[in-house]
């Protein structure tokens, strides 16, 4: 077996791997999709106005905690999924597949009006949806019939919307905000490479590292990282290698860090 053809199978072995992670996470949104809403309506239409659970606020309360968490963990698995997306789509390109499933996949082009068609709003205001009656209830059950406060019980679920478009707002600056850092910091080691020594441009790094927060890596971490790693930059110095740097320091994907650089993300 010739070296390349070693090579291929052991990307093959890996696409093939990446795949099945990446049905595992889909099936996993798909039943959170299905029992995260069927279970929050049964659980309302359970606890209704005639049972004394809808008198108890830590029963609601506890339900809205739980929806949170199961959200913040979606969260976590779509940055999951788009890495496995970008990872096949690496390989397929590597394995030389013509049009792949994910190298080619099509991008958002779809809008009806303002509303663009995609996966990541429409969970979200599932989860925001669900989060909102919990709040509904909880206030209801808090309140307690009292005729001067029934406003709260929609003042509730309206904050809670309100405060999923904020976190929306949110993602999308930090995911500008950590870009730029990224690029900033790639354009530092790839156009510098040849003029300061190792210890200088080691130095700029922690230095725009400590005053980027969005990184959460500490400077004396940072410092070490570099020191360790340099060696595989130092010898070959092109943008694959220093993705693969800065992904030793920051624990950020190196394919991630060099579409960023690139223009692909």
């Amino acid at each position: 077996m010739t070296e390349d053809e070693r090579t291929n199978e052991i990307a093959l072995a890996e696409y093939k791997e990446v795949v099945a992670q990446f049905r595992t996470l889909t099936d996993i949104r798909f039943k959170l999709l299905t029992y995260l809403p069927l279970g929050t309506v049964a659980a309302a239409v359970f606890v209704s106005p005639t049972n004394d659970l809808m008198k108890q606020p830590a029963i609601s309360a506890f339900a809205f905690v739980v929806t949170l968490c199961i959200a913040t963990y979606n969260k976590r698995n779509d940055q999951f999924y788009d890495e496995l997306v970008s990872r096949a789509a690496e390989l397929e390109r590597k394995l030389q597949v013509e049009h792949g499933s994910f190298s080619d996949r099509p991008t958002r082009w779809l809008k009806y009006g303002f509303v663009p068609i995609e996966h990541r709003w429409p969970i979200g205001l599932v989860y925001a949806a669900s989060a909102s009656l919990w709040a509904y209830l909880f206030t209801a059950a808090a309140i307690n019939g009292r005729s001067g406060l029934r406003w709260v019980d929609f003042a509730a679920p309206a904050a809670v919307i309100a405060c999923w478009q904020g976190f929306r707002r949110m993602e999308r600056a930090r995911s500008e905000t950590l870009k730029e850092v990224i690029k900033e910091l790639m354009t530092k080691l790839v156009k510098l490479k040849n003029d300061p020594p190792q210890d200088k441009l080691a130095e700029e790094l922690t230095k725009t590292m400590a005053a980027s927060p969005i990184l959460n890596v500490k400077s004396k971490t940072a410092a070490r990282r570099l020191a360790y790693h340099w060696k595989g930059y130092e010898q070959e110095p092109n943008s694959r290698t220093a993705s693969a740097l800065l992904s030793a320091v920051t624990d950020l994907p190196a394919r991630w860090i060099e579409d960023v650089f690139s223009g692909r993300r």
